[in-house]
């Protein structure tokens, strides 16, 4: 059946760091209770999932969900304590709940892939699953954060990518057809790069699910978080849902590091559902498909539709962020991961401009 009204819900849990491996039961049993509590917290309240004039039919949490995550982890504790397996017993519990509820879940893994770790190298993977338990749509992050992830970029492993998965856009970035729309996905530093977001658009993205930002990207003066999920809305003509973080608990971080701001955004780049402060939190806003389908036939600021990428395209020409990063060196660490060498190409080529002060990190 398809619905082309329905609800979609962000659910904004407090996160509790990863120590030791059963802490990922943890947030994830609070995780399942949520999802249980969702109708009764949406505008047109009910006790259960069904008989609304616009049921919820998508559920969305943050990145790093189950996992929490710190940025001083070692490579080892990523492998014993945090990865998880799509056929491993959190999935599974997951599964179970989207079939209980005939509802798509989506959220956020530290993926440990078979086909993968024997080289050292796993993946922060957005997931989709289905009503029948299916997972439906997986999108590995392209621009994971350099300066504390180790998850790996498909860019950094480019070429056996390409050799397992293609090299069509959607290998890269899925756009998966669902009985509530074509469903995109996007992760936290992805949405400094419009691109990420167009690439989903132009393949017909209806809803773009983008978690999460972090301090001081999300609160007053920066408010980043904000501005971008409008933006990557009204650009392509899409709904974007942004499930948050309500609290980092047992991190070295601020408790508030995500400090709450789980939002819904419709096509018109106006936020229709937000959620103003830190703590466990669930939005949630109506998915109107037949008045976003109606606007999108309309000629006014239709901006896919109106891109010159003859021209565009010439911003693409030359390598900047070199791919294959993981080919010769270790995934372990965070040093192959700096992009101080683009800089200093920048810098050559007189696209960047040195300050009169040289930082001594520059001078290396």
């Amino acid at each position: 059946m398809a619905y082309d009204i329905y609800t979609a819900v962000a659910i904004q849990p407090e996160v509790k760091i990863v120590k030791k491996r059963s802490d990922i039961m943890d947030n994830l049993k609070r995780c399942l209770e949520l999802i249980d509590a969702a109708p009764q917290v949406q505008p047109s309240a009910k006790e259960g999932f069904e008989n609304n004039w616009a049921p919820i039919k998508l559920i969305s949490f943050p990145e790093f969900f189950i996992q929490g995550h710190e940025g001083h982890w070692p490579y080892e504790h990523y492998i014993n304590e945090v990865l998880v397996d799509f056929k491993g017993e959190e999935m599974t519990l997951l599964a179970n709940k989207a079939k209980e509820h005939k509802v798509y879940i989506a959220g956020c893994i530290l993926e440990r892939d078979e086909d993968w770790i024997d080289d050292g190298y796993f993946f922060n993977t957005h997931f989709v699953i289905g009503p029948n338990g299916d997972v439906v749509h997986k999108y590995r992050k392209l621009t994971v954060a350099t300066h504390y992830e180790l998850a790996v970029s498909p860019h950094d492993v480019y070429d056996k990518y390409v050799e397992m998965y293609g090299d069509d856009l959607s290998s890269f970035f899925p756009v998966t057809d669902t009985e509530i729309g074509k469903i995109g996905t996007i992760t936290c530093m992805d949405g400094h790069f419009p691109e990420t977001a167009r690439a989903l658009g132009m393949q017909g993205a209806e809803v773009i699910l983008h978690p999460l930002l972090t301090e001081p990207s999300m609160t007053q003066p920066m408010e980043i978080w904000q501005s971008m999920n409008k933006m990557r809305a009204w650009e392509n003509v899409s709904y974007v849902v942004g499930a948050s973080w309500g609290g980092l608990n047992g991190a070295l971080r601020p408790k508030t590091f995500a400090p709450g701001k789980s939002m819904i955004v419709n096509y018109n780049g106006v936020v229709t559902a937000y959620a103003d402060s830190p703590g466990e939190a669930i939005i949630s806003s109506v998915i109107n498909l037949e008045e976003l389908r109606r606007r999108r036939v309309d000629p006014s600021r239709n901006f896919p539709t109106l891109l010159r990428n003859e021209i565009y395209k010439k911003i693409y020409t030359d390598e900047v962020y070199p791919p294959n990063q993981f080919v010769a060196q270790s995934p372990a660490t965070r040093e192959a991961r700096d992009p101080m060498e683009t800089i200093r190409q920048f810098i050559d080529k007189d696209i960047y401009k040195l300050p009169n002060t040289v930082p001594s990190y520059l001078k290396k």
